[in-house]
């Protein structure tokens, strides 16, 4: 059955194309999530965990910490958010075959707006920390990854519903209801 791998930078729309996956019955697993329990757990930023765990284990750690709980998984859809490498691309790919790939662009003030209202401790405090991180996830190769993409959505000025719309073309295409 495929997967759906969900990629973007910051504030493009990545957990909310994950929550309209979730209501429709997806199991998603966010790969920044184990980047926080990581930074939790070694009492460091997200940002600096995100680089010390791909500089130690490799460009696939993240990934191959998400695979450990995807592999538990038995039966139904699954999506995973937050890819930003080709080499995590191609972990997934190694391990689950049929990988489908979404990447959600927005602008750089759409997506400022959006984190600067999440309120998530490690979002940006102005557009220049923004650029600032989406240069350390471009360095991790998120941009390589959209040539491999099989979808690409523009999220800027959709409705939730518009949003919403896309991704249900996209689940429809990829699994035939």
């Amino acid at each position: 059955m495929p997967v759906l791998c969900i990629t973007g930078l910051p504030g493009s729309g990545k957990s909310t194309v994950s929550g309209v996956l979730a209501e429709m019955g997806f199991r998603v697993f966010v790969m920044g999530d184990y980047v926080r329990a990581e930074a939790s757990r070694m009492g460091i930023s997200t940002d600096e965990a995100a680089t010390r765990l791909r500089v130690m284990y490799g460009s696939r750690a993240v990934a191959k910490l998400t695979l450990g709980d995807v592999a538990k998984f038995k039966g139904g859809r699954v999506a995973i958010e937050g890819l930003r490498s080709r080499e995590e691309y191609e972990a997934f790919r190694e391990a689950l075959g049929d990988v489908r790939l979404i990447f959600i662009v927005a602008s750089l003030k759409t997506r400022f707006s959006r984190l600067a209202s999440r309120g998530r401790p490690d979002d940006p405090r102005d557009p220049l920390d923004l650029m600032v991180r989406d240069y350390r996830e471009l360095a991790f190769g998120l941009a390589n990854l959209i040539s491999l993409a099989d979808y690409i959505i523009v999220n800027e000025g959709l409705s939730i519903d518009e949003l919403r719309d896309k991704v249900r073309m996209i689940v429809r295409e990829v699994y035939g209801d």
